[in-house]
């Protein structure tokens, strides 16, 4: 039952993630690029869920079908951060 209830919490912690990443996009302050450190800090997020999901779910005897939505969501959140960083470093911004 344990495992049940991490699925919804970990969910509910990313889309809080995410909205509040947006809601600091359109109301953000231009002085300082906050939504780039919330982006960092939701990528280590998602490096943890990941740690996770193999641990819970890869490893797990009993494997709960859910996990694919928290871990594609992870996925394509570092994907999307390690192309940030490689433009980044190509000084595209």
């Amino acid at each position: 039952m344990g495992k049940f209830i991490i699925i919804p919490i970990i969910l509910l912690l990313q889309m809080a993630g995410y909205i509040f990443l947006f809601y600091e996009n359109k109301h953000g302050h231009a002085d300082f690029p906050i939504e780039w450190v919330i982006f960092n800090i939701l990528g280590i997020f998602n490096l943890i869920v990941l740690v996770l999901s193999y641990f819970l779910f890869f490893n797990s005897e009993n494997k709960i079908s859910f996990w694919w939505i928290p871990v594609t969501i992870a996925v394509i959140t570092i994907i999307k951060l390690i192309i940030q960083y490689i433009r980044l470093a190509m000084g595209e911004f």
